[in-house]
């Protein structure tokens, strides 16, 4: 009786809850595989030389929306107020590097 009863309060709840645990742990990995979403790593490295003051100076909602719009539609660096000299530079280097690449495919 009291080894059924210990049972009941300690082990079946552990064994309930890892259960569960793992259901969803399938499930949640299962979804990461199926609705992964692929990222511009473009958009990522040009984020990554912007300062990162996410001021919305520039129009955009913060350096990533920025940095999208430069990638994506050709908008100028020279929108970020902050951003120094040597950082547009890089910029645009990137930029021009990562389009000779794509033209020579």
């Amino acid at each position: 009786m009291l080894l059924a009863s210990a049972f009941n309060v300690y082990v079946l709840p552990a064994i309930v809850f890892a259960s569960i645990g793992l259901v969803f742990g399938v499930l949640i990995g299962l979804a990461e595989k199926y609705l992964h979403v692929e990222e511009d790593l473009r958009v990522q490295t040009v984020e990554n030389l912007l300062p990162g003051l996410n001021c919305g100076g520039c129009g955009h909602p913060g350096c990533s929306g920025l940095a999208k719009a430069i990638v994506e539609d050709g908008e100028s660096p020279n929108k970020c107020k902050p951003l120094a000299a040597d950082a547009k530079e890089q910029i645009i280097a990137y930029l021009k590097e990562e389009l000779a690449k794509a033209e020579s495919k």
